[in-house]
């Protein structure tokens, strides 16, 4: 497991990358992809999107992350994976 700390439009969050935080960054990359390659299912991506994002905030990052700050968060998280990935490699 690796651990960091992130600053997001000045508030710091502790974040916690292991198995299951790269579980649900791969699964919200491929929610991602699917909508925007099958528009018509938008909502029912949407729905799951937001399930997985809530998941992985839940889950990976401490204190609770505050609404305007979820997505420099999450695009925090998706990049911390890649990177922990490279170093594993």
């Amino acid at each position: 497991m690796y651990k960091d700390k992130i600053k997001v439009n000045n508030h710091t969050y502790s974040v916690a990358l292991n198995e299951q935080t790269q579980m649900y960054t791969r699964k919200l990359r491929g929610l991602y992809q699917q909508g925007y390659s099958d528009v018509d299912s938008f909502d029912e991506i949407s729905s799951e999107i937001s399930n997985t994002v809530n998941n992985l905030l839940k889950r990976s990052v401490s204190p609770e992350v505050r609404e305007e700050d979820m997505d420099g968060v999450i695009q925090h998280l998706l990049k911390g994976v890649d990177k922990a990935k490279k170093n594993l490699a």
